[in-house]
């Protein structure tokens, strides 16, 4: 396999997403957290620009980024889901304020897709995830 079909990552999945599937706990279609997905990189920019001085300082605590990051994987990452229910395993809609309260409620799930997204192997045309087109 050359070098280039080894690591070349497709940028139409970096910007119209793959769905991680996570079995009974639903599948989340997400986009790359960088990469081609240039409004992840735009939008954290912008909501860590009120927080630039505390980051230079390191006085910035780390549930306050992870609250800052929760909403920029919202609005630009997490582009939606199938399968997920709530407690009484009623089914949940997908909406920016379900994603919210499913991320706090539940961090290890926040910690999956961000660390899926942020996997550049997920995003190669050869790895074969179903991204539902």
């Amino acid at each position: 396999m050359s070098t280039y079909k080894k690591f070349k990552n497709s940028d139409r999945l970096e910007k119209d997403g793959i769905v991680l599937d996570l079995g009974d706990s639903g599948k989340f279609r997400i986009a790359r957290a960088g990469g081609e997905n240039k409004s992840y990189q735009a939008r954290l920019e912008a909501a860590m620009r009120p927080h630039r001085r505390a980051l230079q300082n390191n006085s910035m605590s780390n549930d306050a980024a992870e609250d800052i990051l929760k909403g920029v994987i919202i609005d630009t990452v997490l582009l939606g889901w199938d399968g997920v229910t709530d407690f009484e395993g009623k089914p949940m809609s997908f909406s920016k304020q379900n994603a919210a309260t499913l991320f706090d409620d539940l961090p290890d799930l926040f910690a999956a897709i961000r660390d899926a997204a942020s996997d550049g192997n997920l995003f190669r045309e050869d790895v074969g995830l179903d991204t539902g087109n």
